[in-house]
């Protein structure tokens, strides 16, 4: 009998024990989960970073959501990324804040302008070929490092390559409503 008790003791020891780790565990994960939240004022200075200050001082700034973080007085818009990395902050004119718009929704888009957007800390990984990608182990990615985007009018990209590889000014999205240069300032 004394042999079945201690088997049971043992058997509740080793749960309290997992049951223990268990909850340290969730403590951890939820501190971490907090540290990577970022507070408004973290997500401000990091979009605005995506821009030259004579941009993005003066411009809006929307959370990742479109939640009004602060309301800028020229006609840029400029968002932290997305989280949890926020590692694609950017800086939009009024066409590239409708290219934006537009590809979210999955709706064609055209311009009859130029458009501009800085990603000066530069990009996500992301298809260079398909921009609904999410799987890399199929397409063209590239992380980019600072670089600057303009999109025009159809056909206004139809002599630059496609190939990001040499450094040199190329086109992603190219055949889509979403096609745009890319003009990187460093690797």
């Amino acid at each position: 009998m004394q042999v079945i008790f201690d088997g049971v003791m043992d058997m509740r020891n080793e749960l309290l024990r997992l049951f223990g780790m268990l909850i340290i565990g969730v403590v951890v994960l939820s501190a971490t989960q907090e540290a990577l939240a970022l507070s408004n004022n973290e997500k401000i200075a990091l979009a605005k970073s995506a821009a030259p200050d004579f941009i993005s001082k003066n411009a809006t700034v929307l959370d990742e959501d479109g939640k009004l973080l602060s309301q800028g007085n020229n006609d840029w818009v400029c968002s932290p990324g997305l989280p949890p990395k926020y590692e694609n902050p950017m800086c939009n004119d009024p066409v590239w804040q409708a290219l934006m718009k537009a590809l979210n929704a999955k709706k064609p888009f055209s311009t009859d302008t130029l458009g501009f957007s800085y990603m000066l800390q530069g990009d996500a990984p992301i298809d260079n070929d398909d921009p609904y990608n999410t799987d890399q182990t199929t397409g063209a990615w590239i992380k980019e490092g600072p670089h600057i985007m303009i999109v025009g009018p159809k056909g206004s990209v139809d002599k630059i390559p496609s190939s990001f590889k040499s450094g040199a000014p190329y086109v992603m999205f190219r055949g889509t409503d979403y096609e745009h240069i890319m003009l990187q300032i460093s690797r």
